[in-house]
């Protein structure tokens, strides 16, 4: 569980860093998930030109059918998910979602998952955006917040997340400025929670290793469009 502390600086910023947020169990089921999607992805093409660096559980064809109740309950997510590696998704939902609804102050279902991946000496970057601002405008009626997750030390070189803290925290989201960064350097495990409307950014890895983080993203309620759900709304509940 987050302190009052964290959670007022997620208002007041459009983020929070919490250290040590995931055992050394938690990080090698997480990194063992990655690897086991990482290598399909490259048997399909090349992870930066066919992916563009994201690997999503359900989205990238490890698993060849997918039932609709996976997407939408907790028992069915659950045991989909098993079929890649045991232990993720109940730390997806309990861990992280029990966060997400400290957070956002609401019941929260998951929204999307995606494991963000960039080789070493990639020029693989993210310009400045807004999550929010990849949903419709009518699909906006619901927060959401983002939980980017290393699975490696990140630092400048390798690639890490840039983010702008909100200029007036009574008006979240409303930028009106040239960005001002600042670099997010974490360990292994650490979380960093982003509200859907922070603007953020990434930079290439520069390293000589691969450079992959989790990152799960709530909102608090489902969204959706005329053809039905966007992605996922597993709802979170109590564990």
């Amino acid at each position: 569980m987050l302190t009052a502390a964290q959670v007022d600086a997620f208002h007041t910023r459009g983020y929070v860093v919490v250290r040590e947020f995931l055992s050394a169990l938690e990080i090698a089921s997480y990194t063992e998930e990655a690897e086991v999607l990482v290598n399909h992805c490259y048997e399909q093409g090349d992870i930066v030109s066919k992916w563009g660096c994201v690997v999503e559980p359900f989205g990238c064809g490890y698993l060849d059918s997918i039932p609709p109740l996976a997407r939408t309950t907790q028992t069915s997510y659950i045991a989909t998910r098993a079929q890649i590696t045991p232990a993720p998704a109940l730390y997806t939902l309990s861990k992280y979602g029990m966060c997400a609804r400290q957070l956002l102050e609401s019941s929260v279902v998951l929204l999307n998952e995606q494991y963000v991946v960039k080789p070493p000496r990639s020029e693989a970057a993210f310009d400045w955006h807004q999550d929010v601002l990849y949903f419709k405008d009518e699909q906006r009626e619901h927060r959401m917040v983002s939980v980017w997750t290393p699975l490696c030390d990140v630092r400048e070189e390798n690639g890490t997340v840039l983010v702008d803290p909100y200029p007036d925290p009574t008006r979240p989201g409303v930028y009106t400025r040239e960005p001002e960064p600042v670099v997010v350097e974490m360990s292994a495990g650490c979380a960093l929670f982003m509200d859907g409307r922070l603007r953020h950014s990434s930079g290439a890895n520069t390293s000589n290793v691969f450079r992959t983080a989790y990152m799960p993203q709530f909102s608090s309620g489902q969204v959706s469009d005329d053809n039905g759900l966007t992605a996922l709304a597993v709802p979170v509940n109590s564990f």
